[in-house]
């Protein structure tokens, strides 16, 4: 383990997720649907989930997406030991975005998910549902993907809100919500005073951030 990890009763998480917040205070939560226009990778049985509800899924497309099956998912097969099924496929990019998403910005997966009543996140993909959060190598951090091109997922260690207080939703997904209680318990321990703050704030410090 490096010195930019951290390890909490057996989870590894990435120093940032404890020591860096977002350009926008509210993280994902002000999310911009970026992240979305290259698609995602996902488990096949995933894929296969959202097949067997696509009755109930296209019914919210708009014309900007497709009700074309076979446009939805690159069905190529990577090695990937991250996925459960050790192997991963991903979403098709259609019109400039996610097969799933609409001219809205909004994930269709989630909204038949609320409007059909099923459980929250029991379509959309767990790595989508995760973002800016990811889980790598059994290590939990952050995925820098649209650094720079988001507010919402650009992290900054100026943030008065770190990752692991604003991004609740994901890392309970990922942890379980008696998990992630332990994990903000330890950070409130650990981080939270301020001059721990200051101290991993200088130290983070570069020539960019100082403004040189």
């Amino acid at each position: 383990m490096s010195d930019q990890e951290i390890k909490i009763s057996g989870t590894k998480f990435e120093l940032k997720i404890f020591t860096d917040g977002f350009e926008d205070q509210n993280g994902p939560n002000a999310c911009s649907s970026k992240c979305c226009r290259h698609g995602v990778y996902l488990d096949p049985t995933e894929r296969d989930r959202i097949l067997a509800h696509a009755d109930v899924v296209d019914k919210y497309f708009d014309e900007t997406q497709t009700k074309d099956r076979t446009k939805w998912f690159d069905n190529t097969e990577d090695i990937d030991g991250d996925f459960p099924s050790g192997v991963c496929v991903s979403t098709e990019v259609y019109n400039d975005k996610c097969a799933f998403l609409d001219g809205r910005g909004r994930c269709t997966l989630q909204v038949a998910e609320k409007e059909k009543g099923f459980q929250q996140f029991s379509l959309k993909p767990f790595y989508c549902v995760l973002f800016p959060i990811v889980k790598e190598d059994n290590v939990i951090g952050y995925d820098d993907f649209c650094a720079g091109e988001s507010a919402c997922c650009t992290a900054t260690p100026f943030s008065e809100k770190k990752m692991v207080e604003v991004c609740a939703i994901e890392l309970e997904h990922v942890l379980g919500v008696a998990k992630y209680k332990e994990v903000l318990e330890y950070y409130r321990k650990q981080f939270s005073h301020p001059q721990i703050k200051d101290s991993l704030r200088n130290a983070r410090k570069d020539p960019v951030d100082a403004g040189r």
